[in-house]
């Protein structure tokens, strides 16, 4: 008995699991390989993943946070199986400070000075940790507790570096770090 390409026959039924091809928007990373008609929903999701990650990515680098999405997938009966055609991701950004929902744009000075500020006051709220934790590991004799004194204060001290060199933290990963630390 010979088959056509994509297709089984189970006795009086035929399965057709046809080859479909995908593209990329312009831009978008990735590889546009396809996928049989039954793979079609984990190549698409797949896709669609990595782009919310970029995006997750994006807005962590600019200090914002998602705080919607989601991932969307246009199914379609191809062969004997519903398949993903096609996907799309939506997130909402949230950026601290980039919009203050008065529709004011800030002037030159002012977005220098909103930075420096409160990157001060962090700066000097890690220094005093680090310090305090430092008298900690001096006076403490169990290698437990000193282990885990030395392992929050080389996290602080990542967080400070990243702060004097300009990156942008955002004030949830700051916090988690001064909260989690005895």
């Amino acid at each position: 008995m010979v088959s056509a390409i994509g297709s089984v026959r189970t006795g009086s039924q035929v399965i057709v699991n046809p080859t479909l091809g995908y593209k990329l928007d312009p831009g978008e990373p990735g590889i546009p390989s396809g996928a049989p008609a039954s793979q079609s929903v984990l190549r698409v999701m797949s896709q669609e993943f990595a782009n919310y990650i970029d995006f997750k990515k994006q807005a962590a680098e600019q200090g914002g946070v998602i705080i919607s999405g989601g991932i969307y997938l246009d199914m379609q009966k191809r062969g004997s199986f519903l398949a993903a055609v096609a996907g799309k991701t939506k997130v909402l950004i949230y950026i601290p400070g980039s919009n203050d929902g008065q529709g004011r744009e800030a002037g030159p000075t002012d977005g220098a000075n909103k930075l420096e500020q409160p990157d001060q006051m962090k700066q000097s709220e890690i220094t005093r940790k680090i310090d305090e934790l430092y008298r900690k590991l001096q006076m403490t004799q169990d290698p437990v507790e000193r282990e885990k004194l030395q392992q929050q204060i080389l996290l602080l001290t990542m967080a400070m570096n990243a702060l004097m060199f300009g990156m942008k933290m955002p004030e949830f990963l700051i916090g988690m770090l001064l909260n989690t630390t005895v």
